[in-house]
């Protein structure tokens, strides 16, 4: 018997005109830019969708949160997926190795090297709960002159174990993954 396709089990439930608009965030200061897909609200302060103290364990306590874009619709339903965010920080007047740091400490595992928009960024991932793993967070970090340029990926969810909703699968998970990627892979740094 073919498998069939359930909207929000086996394929993502996305509205069919999600809002807002996609739109560009383009930041002066530090020349950086980068795309926000449709259905993702958008704020240039922490604060207003989340908390980046929180959500990224590894962040210094003088960060600037420059843009935090956060997906506003579940794709997933009946599953355990509560959110997904895009942070762009920077920590002005920060050095090499605090900078590569982020990416190494307080349980953050390190990966190899990602290049975002042709420049080496450090990379490190933490998972981490109290029951079970209600926070993924991917961060990558390089220095442009003086300070220390941070990107998040952060997909939250609950345990299912209490709530009675189904765990997220590996595809699901990609697939969120894959959505803060494309953000990510947008990504334009200037001199």
């Amino acid at each position: 018997m073919p498998q069939r396709s359930l909207k929000g089990l086996t394929e993502p439930a996305d509205p069919d005109n999600p809002t807002p608009a996609a739109r560009d965030f383009t930041d002066a200061r530090y020349h950086v830019s980068f795309h926000i897909p449709a259905g993702w609200n958008f704020e240039k302060k922490d604060g207003l969708l989340s908390n980046f103290g929180v959500e990224t364990r590894t962040s210094r306590a003088r960060s600037d949160v420059r843009g935090v874009a956060e997906l506003n619709f579940n794709p997933w339903p009946p599953t355990t997926f509560s959110g997904a965010l895009f942070y762009y920080s920077v920590l002005p007047r920060s050095t090499a190795a605090t900078c590569a740091a982020q990416t190494t400490t307080r349980g953050m595992k390190p990966l190899a090297k990602a290049e975002i928009s042709g420049i080496p960024f450090h990379h490190g991932r933490d998972n981490h709960g109290a029951v079970c793993t209600e926070a993924r967070d991917e961060a990558f970090t390089a220095m442009r002159g003086t300070a220390c340029l941070r990107f998040d990926l952060v997909i939250n969810t609950f345990c299912g174990e209490t709530s009675g909703a189904m765990d997220m699968n590996p595809d699901q998970i990609k697939d969120i993954q894959t959505r803060l990627a494309g953000i990510l892979g947008s990504v334009q740094i200037g001199k």
